[in-house]
């Protein structure tokens, strides 16, 4: 490279950064710009390029691009290097950051770093340098401020770069790394954080307010880090926020028990802002959560925890940094995170428990108070309080602080009761901050944390919380059925605005209360030590008013045929209820229908289980009919919804979960089939009756509708008890089939044929994902060959470009073709098996064909709009090659061009996609790895018979997915190479036409 070539890539760099080139260079778009300059990532002999950009560029772009590009080349090309040249890069960047670092930006220091950290993992084991750069960093921090700071850096992203793993690498490969690490380095880094820590503390380290700000940053980081280090490889996932137990090594004992550490954490807390505050908060409760086997005496460990009681005691009294809410969350983190971590046995008997305990309670409710700068931080309160009140079983009375326990009771109802109080005063507060607050209803995972902790504190004192809520939803039902009397028929929105506005609040408070009911029941206990305490009595009440409420809805939904309709936070509240309760209470709906048993032709009167009797009392006591009448409640609800909410994404979403789940179970999908509103559905599941079908952005969710209702004709005695047959259930679908069918080619192609062909084959799909036997896929294959067959390639010809119809075609096909539970199982006389395959052949040719023609686009998703496509057909012949239903030498026998033409296009399709592409997206990968694997295990005379150009395509595919990190990806290519290397072993020196093809391409 010289200065002219130099100048042309810091043009390049420029425009790919800012959108203009420097010096008045070539005007080129973004993509070209990029295209040009990931050139300098596909050869490891572009090394010396990058090291020429970095010693003569002056511009940062330049620096960052060669930076990247040398990571990339480092870690792709890591094998190609002998271990002298990896030693002689590493110590390069090295010496270029201590020389360099503290003039440049930022984002290119940060990607320098990462390069050496890269080396230095991957090269951990070639030398005893790599494993030296702890004590290279060392001299950084003793150097001027500035490499102070920078060695901070290299520290805090080398323990990243050794915890996180990398693509490529194997799981094992990076647990060997890592333990290494730990072992030798790690403790040295946390030390070096906390030193730094100390040292700004007693102000040994002079630098101006900027540098120390920095480095307090870079040191807690660290800090943070070191302690959330994968010490044994279990931290599955780093995406979750809450803390599980930090498994220290043994040797850090001394600086975690050491009293000065917790106080040198707690002190920067209080004596700085955030981000500084909040990372030593986030460094306490890491601290906090340390083994229990790490302290060697039960003494040492109640002295470690009274000194955090202690803190928390004096935070708690002083409010110190409190008023900063990213201090505030982490304080709600370690509030919640230290019942985890600790017995209620021991925190009892620490001093001032009872005043921890007061300050606790009135600090939650403070915050509860103030909900709307809390809402992602109650949880953690409310997860503090549901871990104290489930251990009180387990603490003796007499244990620790005198009444810890009635202090406790009187704590959680206070707790409760403002927490309902605040959420319905919410409601209100935030209809009249006109959008300027966040509703918490619409933050679902925050809601679904706080219901998540509800059960377990509210059924502590079950009876007075049952009673509280009460008293909150009657008189709420009351004005609700007034508001309903005035509107009658009309829409909330057309009211008047004062009544609209009142609607509105007493609705967004049903809201909580639905929720609030709903988790309490969903937390109802069928273990032998709850049995029997009357619980399910309070449970009655509590559904009796929400179901009450369900009634009220669809009362005035059907009578106003769907324009008064509740809101839609209601509804889906509503949906979370049934979910709840039907979790609970539904498991036992078959036994409860009888009470008698036969035996050897006597009838039995059988004596009811305390179950049972629990659940006989639960319908009893609500008082709204058995069983049946409350299941036709639900599903009648259901119904409405599909009617009435076809636009409502979510609302029609979460009703198909809740009757999927309840055609799932046993004895609820049995009491289903008895359900008049189920048979309604059975008999008119057509647009018609149900306009959800007809939305566009519903089109999954009729696959899951017509899953469902076919599971429930299916099953035993389904369409006795439906009064529908699986050919009258089927009716609509075919009579769509037919009208599409009778169409000319450009009457089929016009933007009117869209939707119904999206729609007969998303059902279709449906319908067959449910058929799990022999008998039941061939009703559907009879109603579907040979009149309805040819429709599908013709639309495969016809709409190859438009995503939304093949994916839809395509996905039927591929479920169509497949054979699970042996159910694609045909008379030994009948040629349906080579039929579908004849059938299959079409679809994936039609569709092949034209894909192939056609341009590759060049903007937006290239995936959605040409390869899902590709890898939905080689899924399909994937399928049909490896379904065992079909005699594939029948078709060479006869002249049948269907295997040949399959093969062909499929193979055409899988070779002509990019490699790089076929590795980027897992999916596409998956297809076309699995069919290379399957015409090497079932077609290798084709195979060889394709010519040393194809076969070594062929090859080089599967060498590529040998190296993938995915564990699928690697073991297919390796089966094929298996089957190839069988293939020779048994088939090496004889005289066949296939054996000469392998000698031929394997020269």
């Amino acid at each position: 490279m010289d200065d002219a070539q130099l100048a042309q890539v810091e043009s390049l760099c420029e425009t790919l950064y800012t959108g203009m080139p420097s010096n008045g260079g070539e005007k080129i778009s973004r993509e070209e710009a990029q295209s040009r300059l990931l050139s300098l990532q596909s050869s490891a002999s572009f090394i010396p390029q990058c090291q020429y950009i970095l010693d003569r560029s002056q511009s940062q772009y330049a620096l960052l691009v060669a930076s990247n590009s040398l990571t990339e080349l480092i870690s792709s090309h890591w094998n190609n290097f002998t271990i002298p040249q990896r030693i002689d890069i590493r110590n390069y960047v090295l010496g270029y950051l201590a020389n360099n670092g503290p003039t440049l930006q930022d984002f290119v220091t940060l990607s320098l770093i990462k390069l050496v950290c890269r080396i230095t993992k991957l090269g951990w084991f070639d030398d005893s340098t790599h494993r030296e750069l702890t004590d290279d960093v060392t001299k950084f921090l003793q150097a001027t401020v500035d490499h102070c700071i920078l060695g901070l850096k290299i520290l805090n992203q080398l323990v990243d770069e050794l915890n996180i793993p990398t693509t490529g690498r194997t799981l094992t490969q990076h647990r060997k790394t890592s333990v290494s690490f730990r072992d030798l380095c790690l403790f040295k880094v946390f030390q070096l954080g906390l030193t730094t820590l100390k040292q700004l503390q007693t102000r040994a380290i002079t630098a101006d307010r900027r540098q120390e700000v920095i480095l307090g940053e870079q040191a807690l980081s660290l800090t943070v880090r070191c302690l959330n280090f994968d010490f044994i490889g279990t931290n599955p996932d780093e995406s979750t926020e809450d803390v599980g137990t930090i498994q220290a090594p043994t040797n850090w004992r001394p600086v975690l028990q050491d009293p000065g550490t917790i106080e040198l954490l707690l002190d920067f807390y209080a004596n700085t802002e955030p981000p500084r505050s909040n990372k030593a908060m986030e460094a306490v409760i890491l601290i906090c959560s340390v083994r229990r086997s790490l302290f060697p005496s039960d003494k040492e460990r109640e002295a470690f925890l009274g000194r955090i009681m202690a803190g928390i005691r004096e935070l708690l009294k002083n409010q110190t940094g409190l008023q900063h809410q990213d201090n505030y969350h982490q304080f709600c983190r370690l509030l919640g995170r230290l019942k985890a971590n600790y017995q209620l046995s021991e925190l009892v008997k620490t001093e001032g428990y009872l005043d921890w305990l007061n300050l606790a309670a009135s600090f939650t409710t403070q915050s509860i108070r103030n909900w709307q700068y809390s809402t992602n931080s109650i949880h953690y309160l409310l997860a503090l309080w549901g871990r104290l009140v489930a251990a009180v079983p387990y603490v003796r009375p007499d244990t620790g602080a005198k009444g810890h326990v009635q202090a406790l009771e009187n704590h959680v109802l206070n707790v409760i009761e403002c927490y309902i109080e605040s959420m319905l005063g919410s409601v209100e507060t935030v209809m009249r901050s006109e959008g300027a607050l966040d509703d918490p209803l619409e933050d679902d995972g925050s809601l679904m944390e706080q219901m998540d902790r509800l059960p377990t504190i509210c059924r502590f004192q079950y009876n007075s919380v049952a009673t509280m809520i009460l008293a909150k939803f009657d008189p709420l039902m009351v004005k609700y059925r007034e508001l309903m009397s005035h509107l009658m028929t009309s829409s909330t929105e057309s009211a008047p605005s004062n009544v609209a506005q009142q609607v509105n609040v007493v609705e967004g408070q049903l809201t909580w209360l639905t929720y609030i009911c709903g988790a309490i029941v969903g937390g109802h206990s069928w273990s032998s030590s709850r049995i029997g305490n009357g619980e399910e009595t309070l449970d009655a009440n509590l559904s009796k008013r929400v179901l009450q409420l369900a009634q009220g809805m669809d009362f005035r939904l059907t009578n106003s045929n769907g324009v008064g309709k509740a809101d839609v936070k209601l509804e889906i509240a509503m949906l979370y209820y049934f979910q709840n309760f039907r979790r609970v209470y539904m498991f036992m709906w078959e036994s409860s229908g009888s009470d008698a048993m036969s035996m050897g032709g006597m009838k039995l009167e059988s004596v009811p289980s305390s179950k049972q009797k629990v659940y006989q009392n639960m319908f009893e006591t609500m008082g709204l009919g058995d069983h049946t009448v409350v299941a036709n409640l639900i599903v009648t609800k259901i119904g409405k919804n599909l009617k009435f909410w076809p636009d409502e994404h979510e609302i029609v979403s979460k009703t198909l979960e809740l009757l999927t789940d309840m055609a799932g179970g046993y004895s609820s999908s049995k009491l289903l089939l008895t359900l008049d509103t189920v048979k309604y559905l059975a008999s008119h599941h057509t647009h018609e009756e149900f306009p959800f079908l007809n939305v566009l952005s519903n089109a999954r969710k009729r696959t899951t509708f017509h899953a469902i209702l076919v599971r429930l004709l299916l099953s035993p005695n389904g369409e006795e008890k439906l009064g529908v047959t699986f050919d009258q259930f089927m009716e609509p679908i075919i009579e769509t089939m037919s009208q599409l069918g009778a169409l000319d080619a450009t009457q089929l192609r016009s933007e009117a044929a869209r939707i119904p062909l999206i729609g007969v084959f998303r059902d279709l799909r449906g319908v067959t994902m449910s058929l799990h036997n022999r008998r039941s896929y061939g009703m559907l294959f009879d109603l579907l060959e040979p009149r309805h067959m040819p429709l599908l390639s013709r639309v495969a010809d016809l709409w190859f470009d438009q995503p939304d119809v093949t994916i839809s075609l395509l996905r039927f096909v591929q479920e169509f073709c497949h054979n699970k539970a042996n159910r694609v199982n045909f008379d030994q006389s009948s040629p349906n098996g080579i039929l579908l395959f004849r059938a299959t052949s079409d679809v994936v040719c039609a569709f092949g064909r034209r894909a192939l023609n056609a341009a590759t686009p060049t903007s937006g998703d290239i995936y959605k709009s040409k390869y899902k496509g590709m890898s939905l057909a080689l899924s399909i012949i994937n399928s049909a090659l490896g379904g065992n239903y079909v005699c594939f030498g029948v078709f060479a026998l006869y002249n049948d061009p269907a295997l040949d033409n399959a093969l062909d296009i499929s193979l055409k399709m899988a070779l002509g996609i990019p490699l790089e592409h076929v590795i980027a997206y897992p999916k596409l990968s998956t297809s076309v790895f699995g069919f290379i694997e399957i015409i090497f295990r079932n077609h290798i005379k084709t195979t060889l018979a394709l010519g040393t150009s194809v076969f070594m395509q062929l090859m080089n595919a599967v060498h590529e997915g040998l190296q993938s990190s995915d564990a699928q990806i690697s073991s297919m290519c390796a089966n094929s190479i298996d089957h190839l290397a069988t293939f020779y072993y048994e088939n090496s020196g004889k005289d066949k036409p296939e054996v000469h093809n392998f000698n031929k391409v394997s020269r």
